[in-house]
Order: C-alpha cells, then structure tokens, then sequence
C-alpha cells in the first residue's frame, strides 16, 4: 500500500485545521473542497472536485480538477474546469449570490470521452433553502416537439427560449432579448441586461470571479443537470450542456441530483448514470449514443434504491445497484437484469456504514467498495468481495474482508482501478477541503 497523497487541499481557517492547510500549495490550494470523483480516461487518472467558497452546498461552487500520467504518482497543477455566474462571492456560508455547481460523477464513453454529469443552480440555497426554490414555475415548455428552456419576468409572465438563443413569449413571437451562451447571458438587442441565473445587483467578490448582475428575465430557481465532455483525457472540456429535460418528469418536482462518483459503462457501451430524487426512490438514466442523448424508463421511473448510489456490472451482465442508508446500518441494494432498463429491490447488502455516500468498482469476479466504516463518518475501509451466483446467474455480493483506508474522518470516496496491479481511491479525510489519494495493490487484498 502506498503512501497517502493530498491531492485538493483548503486555505482559509474556516474551514480546515491550520495544521493541515500548510499542506496548501499553488499545486493542490483553494479555500475549501468536498465531493470527489475520480476515473481512469485510457491510463490517465482525472481527479474532479468541488471547489468551493465556503465550505457548504451552496455559494460559489466551481468544478477542479488534477491528472496523473502516471498511475496517481505524480499530478498537475490544480485547474477550473468550469465556473458558474455569480454576483457575489464572499468566503462565507451566509453568502448565496451565486449559482454553483455541485456532486460530479464521471463515466467513460464508448468513444474514450469522458462524459461528466453535475448539478447547477441558478442563485439560490440549493436544498438547504427550500422556499427559494420555484415550485410552480415550469422549467421547460415545448416548442416545434422539442423542450426547451423557460424564463420568467417579474409578474410571472412566461417565455421560451429557442435553439439559436431567441426569446420569444407566450404566444411564441420574437422578442428583442436573446440568451448568447450557456453562462445565462441576457442581451436586448445589443445591450447586455443580466444573467438569466442571478437575483440582484453586483456584490462583493472575494473569489476573483467575473461577477455580474441579475436580468430582467430568469429561469426557475431549482436543480439542472449539465453535461460535460473531454475528448482528450481531461486536457480540456466543453462548454456545459443542459441535459435535465432529456429526462425530467413532474413528479421529480425542483429536484433531481446527481449521485457524486462514477457512472457505469456496460459491456454493450451503454453509459448509465445514478441521479435520486427528493423523498423517492433513486433514478436511473442512460445513453445509448456516447452521452449525446439520455433516457430514462417510462414505465419504472424510479430504480429500486434511495439516495446517493453507484452501479456496477458482473461478469454475466447483471447490474448491482449500492445506495445510500438513512441511518447507520446496511446499505440499500437493487439489481438489474435488462442493462437498467428495471431495477428489482434487494435485500440489504452486507455493507455497514453510516449516512454517506460509497463507492463501489469491480474487477473481474471482484467488487471493491470504500465507505466510512463508524456510526459517523469515520475510519474509511475498502470492503472486499466476490459476486455470489446460483445456477451460474450473480444474485449477490459476499463480503469477505476489511482494508483500512485511514483513521479518523473518512466521507465521499470515489474508487478507479489503475492498471492490472493497483486500484485507487480518492477520499475525503477532513471536513469540507482535505482530499487525498491512495494506492492499494490488488494482489495483497483480495
């Protein structure tokens, strides 16, 4: 096992022992990090993250990242991926002026893209202020038998936004104001009037962000899930790309999240991802097409499990499904037998731990799951099984050995196999901005 490597580090006192932030560096720093995921794009290692404000789910929240060339050894420079628009941006949980992204979960394409899923909020709270959410505001209306995005000015009259970027109103006709890119710029012919995402006037900025001010027009304040993609291993990303509408029910209501971690690429190239709803079961979306278009199932719109979970195949094709428990105790299971077309409720697995998320990869016949292993988030493992079968179909994982992972806080992980020896596994070790990484040989733990 090798040494523990910090791989995002937190600056600012508020939010991480002073001990641990002389660990902060131009390489690794910024003023608070949570939600790790972590995958390897055809022998690089892409570390994403939260890079945050203020150490909470809510304010300025932007997506880092770090690569290694060579097998988690050795990592570049920390580099932003993506900001969202803000209006202000004061290194405090009191401040919200912003919209934030938040909880990535990556997956690689059948094309050798990386495909990452993440939660946007226009400015608001997030789930942490439910009242500023916009119930009863559709975010989507249909236009030429395609969704599209909706607006809204102050006295709730409704407007679509079209393809090319024009706005028109309820009764379809063209207005003046046009919508320029996915930042949520506002225009009235020529004349920049806002950000479609934010509330008021400018604020304070203590991110050296491009802030902005709030437009006359704005979408509903509640969860999108955007898309990005890299073609070249992490080097560069696209432009983020609204995807909820692909599969956004009503009854999902202003919220339907990413679960942070990894997707699952089956054997037959179809990439699915894990989202969950509020106070329903989880979902499950997917792409047949390398994440151009996603989908979700009609007749079963909700998968078998709750909360936060990951998905993994066995070696016959059957696909598992590790949730989230509500409480200490075992983790929720469900499993597929159509490509998570359908998922069945299982029995609980024999997983242990407490309210958080888990990651969980396979290696052949071997499933390999990290989770805090206390009552709190504390003391990190990496459980060891095999997939049981009867009649030669898998029906269950048996969990057969404990590795430690560290001691002390331990709360979301994300797990990757490295090359035919190693797999590692990228962790939160302390509250809100500490991430490392560590190395375990495969040979030695199963």
């Amino acid at each position: 096992m090798d040494d523990e490597k910090v791989i995002f580090c937190g600056n600012n006192e508020q939010f991480l022992d002073k001990e641990l932030i002389k660990e902060s560096n131009e390489s690794n720093g910024g003023t608070a990090f949570r939600i790790p995921s972590l995958i390897n794009a055809n022998g690089t290692l892409v570390a994403v993250i939260d890079k945050q404000s203020c150490g909470a789910d809510w304010g300025y929240i932007e997506l880092a990242m770090r690569r290694s060339e060579d097998g988690g050894e050795t990592w570049s420079d920390i580099e932003t991926i993506v900001s969202p628009p803000a209006r202000e941006t004061k290194n405090t949980s009191e401040c919200y002026s912003s919209a934030f992204f938040i909880d990535p979960c990556m997956a690689m394409a059948p094309n050798g893209d990386i495909v990452m899923i993440v939660d946007f909020y226009p400015e608001c709270k997030g789930l942490h202020k439910r009242t500023l959410l916009d119930k009863k505001k559709l975010p989507y209306s249909q236009y030429q038998r395609k969704k599209r995005p909706a607006l809204y000015d102050r006295d709730k009259n409704f407007y679509v936004v079209r393809d090319d970027g024009v706005v028109l109103d309820k009764k379809q006709n063209e207005t003046s104001y046009t919508v320029k890119d996915w930042f949520g710029s506002l225009y009235d012919g020529d004349t920049y009037v806002g950000n479609i995402f934010l509330n008021g006037k400018t604020g304070s900025d203590e991110a050296n962000a491009n802030v902005t001010f709030g437009a006359p027009l704005k979408a509903p304040k509640r969860n999108y899930v955007y898309m990005l993609r890299s073609s070249d291993n992490g080097k560069t990303w696209s432009d983020p790309v609204d995807i909820t509408s692909d599969f956004l029910i009503k009854e999902d209501g202003t919220f339907i999240g990413v679960a942070p971690g990894v997707g699952l690429t089956t054997e037959d190239g179809r990439i699915i991802m894990p989202l969950y709803v509020d106070k329903k079961e989880s979902v499950s979306i997917y792409s047949i097409d390398n994440g151009e278009t996603w989908h979700r199932m009609t007749q079963q719109p909700y998968s078998k499990n709750i909360d936060e979970w990951q998905a993994i195949q066995s070696p016959d094709g059957i696909i598992f499904g590790v949730g989230r428990a509500k409480k200490y105790g075992k983790a929720p299971f469900s499993i597929s037998y159509d490509n998570g077309k359908h998922w069945n409720k299982a029995k609980s697995t024999e997983i242990y731990a407490p309210k958080c998320q888990k990651s969980i990869i396979t290696i052949g016949e071997y499933v390999f799951c990290s989770h805090p292993s206390e009552k709190k988030r504390e003391n990190g493992v990496l459980t060891v099984g095999k997939f049981r079968k009867v009649a030669g179909i898998s029906i269950g994982i048996d969990w057969y050995s404990e590795v430690e992972i560290n001691k002390g806080f331990f709360a979301y992980s994300c797990l990757t196999q490295i090359d035919d020896e190693y797999i590692g596994v990228l962790y939160e070790a302390a509250p809100s901005s500490y991430i490392c990484f560590k190395k375990f040989k495969i040979s030695e733990i199963i």
